[in-house]
């Protein structure tokens, strides 16, 4: 646990950091703080206990997701900065400000002046400290805006009782890497390792899972003779460590991803309970295995209980994206992990003429397994093309007749393709090298497939499709 009040586990550094940063006297606390840390890292969660914890540091709150541009951003920080000072000095008369009167940063400057102004009577220079939580989200920024808000201190009057600082959590590196040259405070979480989320999620969960209804009632109805607090604790601790050991790599250690899958597999754990295993955590482990080998992500996997005592029966999931964006996510698989020179004899239509195995081009094993490999780059274009080769298009006429000769066999690359795309983008199963302003057809976008081997090979067999044909048999 750290030092100051016992905050947050293994972030001790992160938090004397924050305090040799932060003071209430604007004189010795820069203008401006990045805290860099990817998802699940602490950012937010310790900065909010380093502020309840130092109560006497005036601060506020701002999501740039929700502010989606630069100008509600901009309204919204005056609003805020207005609203606070009111509510930390309700007793002084002052006058009120529309914020929606801030379109661009120097009626920014105008309207913090007029309200600082408003606190000359205090006695000391105060620091208020803006967060601004995922300010990298903004769907807006650009480079001209973040330099104009990390020299704002330098507009705002001097004279001022008042100093504005801004406090940025990103998570992006590059983001702090195209700033680097202006020097400014950096404090970086790094991911957790594997024993450091197994604690932090047996002391935050453990107890709840012990509290829930799902395994007071499991014990109840299964004539299970009463289990002390510790068995209990065993079971709750337990589950933990598998789903971590489970799918800490999948997640990539997202302390948020793997509460969230805590949460939605703990009642099918339970149900697996029995007067038998409830003491026998190998045996509980074998009775529920098939909880631990496939995950109920974002992107729609609906865990289908059943009969998982038979380790060779393989767990089914049903996937809540359509058909074109499953296909388009195996199309941007393939052309992560195979080499373009192989396209034309793989994809053409003179190939699908063919029978047997040479149908599908080189069948020579890769020397590598892909799932091992990084994805490569590649262009919207050759996506289309590869989508276009193994989506299925329902002929209507008899294969051979005069009739089909007309019929493009081919899906079109219509508006319903690009709606997909974006939905995998959005999803952030598929990513592009421009994070902002994405142009979908422009050539300059390069793409990458983003989930791993076992999950596209899971979605191809929610299609009964064989990606594994172009990769030489790997499974």
């Amino acid at each position: 646990m750290s030092n100051e009040g016992e905050l947050v586990m293994f972030r001790d550094y992160q938090v004397k950091a924050l305090s040799s940063f932060l003071n209430s006297d604007p004189r010795i606390t820069p203008s401006n703080l990045i805290i860099q840390g990817h998802n699940g890292t602490g950012k937010s969660y310790t900065l909010r206990q380093f502020f309840e914890t130092n109560q006497f540091l005036i601060n506020m709150w701002l999501e740039p997701i929700e502010l989606v541009t630069w100008k509600p951003f901009m309204q919204a920080v005056a609003r805020v900065v207005q609203n606070k000072l009111k509510s930390v000095f309700p007793d002084e008369k002052t006058s009120e400000y529309d914020p929606l009167d801030v379109e661009e940063p120097y009626l920014l400057v105008k309207f913090l002046d007029n309200v600082f102004q408003q606190y000359g009577f205090l006695e000391e220079e105060t620091s208020l400290f803006l967060i601004c939580d995922g300010f990298d989200s903004l769907q807006d920024l650009d480079a001209a805006l973040f330099h104009k808000f990390i020299s704002l201190h330098e507009l705002i009057s001097q004279d001022s009782k008042i100093q504005l600082k801004f406090i940025y959590t990103v998570q992006d590196m590059a983001f702090v890497e195209r700033y680097s040259s202006h020097c400014l405070p950096l404090i970086i979480f790094p991911r957790y390792t594997m024993e450091e989320i197994t604690d932090i999620l047996i002391y935050c969960r453990a107890q709840d899972l012990i509290d829930s209804d799902s395994l007071r009632q499991t014990v109840l109805h299964g004539n299970i003779k009463e289990c002390t607090d510790d068995e209990f604790l065993g079971v709750a601790v337990n589950f933990i460590k598998l789903i971590v050991q489970a799918f800490h790599s999948y997640t990539g250690n997202d302390l948020s991803a793997l509460n969230d899958l805590i949460d939605f597999k703990w009642d099918h754990y339970v149900s697996k309970i029995n007067k038998e295993n409830i003491f026998d955590p190998l045996g509980l482990y074998r009775n529920a295995i098939g909880i631990f080998l496939s995950a109920d992500d974002s992107f729609g996997a609906d865990f289908q209980q059943g009969d998982t005592s038979n380790l060779e029966h393989e767990a089914t999931q049903t996937y809540e994206l359509s058909p074109i964006s499953k296909y388009l996510l195996i199309a941007a698989y393939v052309c992560s992990y195979l080499e373009p020179r192989y396209d034309s004899s793989i994809f053409s239509r003179k190939s699908h003429l063919k029978t047997g195995r040479i149908s599908y081009g080189r069948r020579k094993k890769m020397e590598t397994n892909p799932r091992y490999l990084q994805p490569s780059l590649f262009s919207i274009e050759r996506l289309l093309a590869v989508f276009q080769a193994i989506f299925p298009v329902e002929r209507r006429t008899e294969r051979g007749s005069l009739a089909s000769l007309r019929e493009d066999s081919l899906v079109k690359a219509n508006v319903e393709v690009f709606q997909n795309l974006a939905e995998l983008h959005s999803l952030k199963l598929v990513a592009t090298t421009i994070n902002k302003n994405i142009d979908f057809l422009s050539y300059k976008v390069k793409w990458k497939v983003n989930v791993p081997w076992e999950i596209v090979n899971e979605v191809a067999r929610s299609l009964d499709f064989d990606v594994g044909q172009y990769f030489g048999g790997y499974d």
